[in-house]
């Protein structure tokens, strides 16, 4: 995902040379550096995939110049173990995108909510929360948190609009690919945590693999119904919570086995896991009989059924 970005970049930079103007050195560098392994925040995907919005829109040259100089000043992320970020969403450095990180988690098809920062006393909380689940998950699964290390960029601790019809427990965008929006009002223990840590890295996963081919061809406004929504879904929202089911109920039964935990948070793994099951095998029986997958979609929800079946 991110050499893909440096790619479509450059391809940019090269595209609107004497259009537009902009600091190439700084755009190239920004490529360069990206080529070379450097780590940037999800803020830089976000700008990046307005910036191409504003460039296919004929009348937006203006907010396409200045995006490409947002673009050109954004920085990588320091090297740190663990190498994402925890922050709640009005640290200093997520306050200039505030605004772009709202538009972008709001643009999803048929859901739309608010994020905003939680209190500095719940943010801390669950910080500490987070981070002790996290390193539980290290020595449990040490595959998946090696996942999750390669996959997010920055974990953003928010809130929902308590009048707002839906509400989130966590949260991700294609468009800000590397950012994990978790609610600071959820996940009251370490089992709840990691496995919506299981959850949102797993829809991370598939936005990647579908970067090159999308994993259904159903249009989005086919509707049906979602085993984690009360909501009626498109195709895609369905496919990408049975795959995250599949993934969810994998980390559940790790935890559930596991002599590194009490009885009490065993208990409480091992029913997570029948929730997972059910919702997986729902969303399957959907997916089996609507979904039009394409060569990508099939090869990656075979593993999932394979993993399942496994699992019977």
């Amino acid at each position: 995902m991110r050499l893909s970005l440096a790619d479509s970049l450059a391809h940019i930079r090269d595209q609107v040379r004497g259009e537009i103007a902009f600091d190439e050195p700084a755009l190239t560098g920004l490529v360069q550096a990206m080529r070379s392994g450097a780590r940037f925040p999800l803020s830089t995907f976000g700008i990046y995939s307005e910036l191409v919005l504003a460039l296919l829109d004929a009348d937006e040259p203006e907010q396409a110049q200045a995006l490409l100089e947002e673009l050109a000043c954004e920085k990588p992320i320091e090297t740190a173990t663990p190498r994402w970020r925890l922050n709640a969403l009005d640290a200093p450095v997520h306050a200039p995108y505030v605004a772009l990180y709202g538009r972008l988690m709001d643009s999803g098809i048929g859901a739309s909510f608010k994020i905003l920062p939680p209190p500095p006393d719940l943010a801390t909380t669950y910080s500490e929360r987070l981070v002790r689940s996290f390193k539980l998950m290290e020595r449990v699964m040490p595959d998946l948190a090696a996942e999750f290390n390669a996959l997010v960029s920055d974990v953003l601790l928010v809130v929902g609009d308590r009048g707002a019809k839906y509400q989130f427990d966590g949260g991700s965008c294609y468009m800000l690919w590397g950012g994990l929006f978790l609610n600071a009002t959820s996940h009251p223990d370490e089992v709840t945590m990691i496995e919506v840590m299981a959850h949102e890295t797993a829809h991370m996963l598939l936005y990647a693999c579908a970067a090159d081919e999308a994993l259904v061809e159903n249009e989005d406004d086919e509707l049906f119904t979602s085993p984690l929504r009360v909501d009626p879904r498109p195709m895609d929202g369905i496919y990408h919570a049975t795959f995250v089911s599949a993934r969810m109920h994998w980390a559940m039964s790790r935890l559930a086995e596991s002599a590194l935990v009490d009885e009490a948070a065993r208990a409480a793994a091992a029913k997570a896991r029948e929730s997972d099951a059910a919702n997986f095998w729902n969303g399957y029986a959907v997916v089996a009989q609507h979904g039009r997958l394409t060569a990508t979609g099939q090869r990656v929800m075979d593993s999932a059924l394979a993993y399942m079946e496994s699992q019977r």
